[in-house]
């Protein structure tokens, strides 16, 4: 239905990075606030690879269906690696998928077999634009900054533990600028988002670890709730296909 689409767009654009708008700075003496949110900005807008994971919950009318991905991507190579596991009731499927944008492919596993399907010019005209958009980085800018309001700092042996949340109608409305909805003020009125929870750790002014969870709900009818966790940051620079992959047949039931 329309509304999961929308739904689903606005969740994922939680996650999205984009150019970097801060930059690390030279830190002798402990962290301060500031200077811990400006390393999460950094790290989070360009990483290079890094380790995903997502459970998503979403409640329709009685119907409850729960999806667990687990993902590793690659940034410079644009590459993702997806396994997804779905379970509705007492089903459970479960995908695996390869993503590359070099090549504008996506793999997909059918009964232990591997084949591809071409990525539409469109959607990487669309994702190439959205990461270099003013309006992402306008985005990234106003959430850091209400990170920062917002955040509380704890130092353990030099390993700090950042804490906040981020208000949901103020995440709602920066998410819908980014996808330029032209009717903003009537899908303010049908979503509603939950204050955006995270916890950051950093260690040797690095991010090693994050954690955020929302919940969100549309036209009272349809309930989602998101936790996802990022680690292992810088850790797959040297991503590949597999060659079982990258020699797949397209897929022949177009």
């Amino acid at each position: 239905m329309k509304f999961k689409k929308i739904i689903s767009a606005l969740l994922l654009s939680v996650a999205l990075v984009g150019g970097g708008l801060f930059h690390a700075q030279s830190v002798e003496a402990a962290l301060n606030k500031k200077q811990a949110i400006a390393i999460i900005a950094k790290d989070e807008q360009n990483p290079t690879s890094l380790q995903m994971e997502q459970t998503t919950t979403t409640k329709y009318r009685k119907k409850t269906t729960t999806t667990t991905e687990q993902s590793v991507f690659n940034s410079q190579k644009g590459l993702f690696h997806i396994i997804s596991t779905t379970k509705t009731g007492k089903k459970t499927e479960t995908t695996e998928q390869w993503v590359d944008l070099d090549s504008k492919r996506l793999y997909s596993k059918q009964k232990g077999q591997w084949q591809y399907d071409t990525l539409p010019d469109f959607l990487i005209t669309e994702l190439n634009k959205l990461k270099n958009s003013k309006a992402l980085k306008k985005y990234n800018k106003s959430i850091y900054q209400e990170m920062g309001k917002n955040a509380k700092i704890t130092n353990n042996n030099e390993t700090y533990t950042v804490k906040g949340k981020v208000s949901g109608k103020k995440l709602l409305r920066s998410t819908l600028g980014i996808l330029g909805q032209a009717n903003t003020k009537s899908l303010l009125k049908s979503f509603k988002f939950s204050n955006c929870k995270f916890v950051y750790t950093i260690k040797d002014q690095k991010v090693v670890s994050t954690y955020v969870s929302l919940k969100a709900s549309f036209a009272k009818t349809m309930h989602v709730k998101v936790k996802q966790s990022k680690s292992n940051f810088g850790d797959f620079n040297d991503l590949q296909l597999p060659d079982e992959v990258k020699n797949a047949p397209a897929n022949s039931l177009k």
